[in-house]
């Protein structure tokens, strides 16, 4: 009786095991010939849908971040080859109206607007009666730092290319580097038209002077920015009495500014030298 037993529930088994073994095969053989119907039936992507839109993806996100690390690479080229202008060139010394390496004489009822800044040096006289709208800065962090970045934006200045040489100081110039092989004089007025462009840079390399006349002035017009004109100076700059004018002098020696003379939007910054004032206003852009 037991073996029979045993006979009838081994044989129970293998029923089982061949009607799993049957669906398995039913499943497989349908999964395999009739695809299309099966992935017409199913909602949803299919499995040969979902790969094709991950390896679509992947592809995607690929030529993305290709397309991102050119840009980033392009970008970078651009803003290595262009010039920086007003206070991207200035950088900490950006924020100062008068600079100056030896010392700061002021006469009389003074106006600075922005702040002065003096180093190696230590005398700074004159300030009362002179006003001072601004910080003074003495051989301290700010001064040694505006010394450094005021010396490089003298050589960015100095070695950027001739477009003419030996302009007419007294008549009306458009954007560009203009170069004196010695001095410069302006003598009347100086117009400098922006030609409608907020950007427009306006460079003048003198070898050694600048002076101008008593009653001379610098005019912007058309767009041209005060922060975006430069005077570099290879020795002293001297500005004449009554004179109105305009940009950043940058001077490797030192700067003289005249009874009544005026910086309306600009710098008066000596390198290596002093900084004279006589009853005078200079504003920074």
């Amino acid at each position: 009786m037991k073996k029979l037993n045993y006979l009838l529930e081994r044989r129970y088994d293998m029923r089982n095991f061949l009607g799993l073994l049957t669906v398995v095969f039913l499943a497989f053989g349908c999964s395999s010939s009739s695809n299309s119907n099966l992935e017409r039936s199913i909602p949803g992507p299919t499995s040969r849908e979902a790969f094709s839109a991950i390896s679509a993806g992947i592809s995607d996100q690929g030529l993305s971040g290709d397309k991102k690390d050119k840009g980033k690479k392009d970008k970078g080229k651009k803003d290595k080859g262009k010039k920086k202008t007003g206070s991207q060139l200035l950088k900490r010394a950006a924020g100062f109206a008068i600079f100056a390496a030896s010392t700061i004489t002021n006469t009389g009822p003074s106006v600075v607007n922005g702040d002065i800044g003096l180093t190696t040096g230590s005398s700074v006289t004159g300030f009362p009666p002179g006003t001072l709208n601004g910080t003074l800065h003495i051989n301290d962090a700010a001064a040694t730092n505006a010394k450094l970045d005021l010396q490089a934006a003298y050589n960015d200045l100095a070695g950027r290319p001739c477009n003419t040489v030996a302009p007419d100081l007294n008549s009306t110039l458009t954007p560009g580097v203009y170069c004196f092989s010695s001095s410069a004089q302006l003598n009347t007025a100086l117009v400098l038209n922006g030609q409608g462009n907020p950007n427009a840079l306006f460079i003048f390399q003198i070898g050694s002077t600048l002076t101008t006349a008593s009653n001379s002035s610098v005019t912007l017009t058309n767009g041209a920015s005060a922060s975006n004109v430069f005077w570099q100076v290879g020795s002293s700059a001297t500005l004449g009495t009554n004179t109105v004018f305009q940009g950043t002098i940058i001077a490797y020696s030192s700067v003289t500014l005249n009874t009544g003379s005026k910086i309306t939007n600009g710098r008066a910054m000596a390198l290596n030298g002093g900084v004279t004032l006589d009853n005078n206003i200079v504003t920074k852009p």
